[in-house]
């Protein structure tokens, strides 16, 4: 019969495997909108903006090539980037005038303080929602939950999106569920102890019978 360690074990291997999907269905996601936007703003004859945190991890960086493709060198490399930074949205961007762009906006909304406001900007500057192309992190995954710097949560279906708050219970039970696979499939098997042997009987004495002597031996 298969123990607890090993089921934690399995379990574990089972969330990496799911990670692991939804990241990379995540990036072919992200690469086929930014598509769909450059090629949205190139027949509405539109600028595309790229909506982007302030910072990105290493493994996003890595990641910019498949994204952008044959664009990556105008976005990151040209004088006029064409990059709005996502905690600039609250705020507003006086300089970009009303509905006067196309904007890709991909895992940035979970990261910022003020939701309603940043996509009250997203929406001014697009002027319709056919204008935005939106990608989140799915709801489901250790990502949403557990990265430091998550806010919100939710689903997006290319140019409309629903989030709400990631919460401390969100967390908590996310962080719970890796904790305990992780410290069951740690712990140290109980080894079965074998039962004593039993006793040896006692020894059964012998008993000598005296020896008959033959009838008329004395005779």
């Amino acid at each position: 019969m298969t123990d607890v360690r090993t089921m934690a074990r399995l379990g574990l291997s089972g969330v990496a495997v799911a990670e692991t999907a939804a990241t990379w269905t995540r990036w072919e996601q992200r690469r086929r909108l930014f598509v769909a936007a450059d090629e949205r703003a190139r027949r509405i004859d539109r600028p595309l903006l790229v909506v982007l945190p302030r910072r990105e991890g290493w493994f996003n960086r890595s990641m910019r090539i498949y994204e952008y493709g044959a664009r990556h060198g105008d976005i990151f490399t040209g004088h006029d980037a064409p990059i709005l930074y996502a905690d600039a949205l609250a705020r507003g961007v006086p300089a970009i005038a009303d509905d006067s762009a196309v904007l890709y906006v991909a895992c940035v909304l979970e990261y910022v303080t003020d939701l309603r406001g940043s996509m009250n900007e997203i929406l001014r500057i697009a002027g319709a929602v056919d204008n935005i192309f939106i990608v989140t992190v799915q709801p489901w995954t250790l990502t949403a939950a557990l990265h430091p710097a998550a806010r919100w949560a939710g689903i997006a279906d290319t140019h409309v999106v629903s989030m709400g708050p990631v919460t401390g219970i969100h967390k908590a039970a996310a962080a719970g569920v890796v904790l305990a696979l992780t410290a069951m499939s740690l712990a140290s098997r109980k080894r079965s102890v074998p039962p004593p042997p039993a006793p040896a009987p006692d020894p059964v004495p012998e008993t000598t019978l005296p020896r008959r002597r033959p009838t008329g031996e004395n005779q």
